[in-house]
């Protein structure tokens, strides 16, 4: 089976479902933030449990900086 990923470009609020692209393959280079969910029985609290825990990461300076990402606060 194939992972599913939804995935927008940078400032793109989400407001609208024509806002988002979904899928199987990777949208590497083309879309600038994606969240991939392994296919496999995975719960909504799951999901919403790393979305937040990516907030939390992506919020630190320190996890960014060290980890290599290029985000600007």
């Amino acid at each position: 089976m194939a992972d599913h990923y939804v995935a927008l470009n940078q400032g793109i609020t989400g407001e609208k479902y024509s806002d988002f692209l979904t899928g199987t393959a990777s949208t590497a280079g083309t879309n600038q933030i994606e969240l991939r969910v392994q296919d496999s029985v995975v719960s909504k609290k799951d999901v919403i449990l790393a979305l937040d825990a990516f907030k939390a990461f992506i919020e630190n300076a320190q996890q960014v900086s060290a980890a290599g990402f290029l985000v600007t606060g």
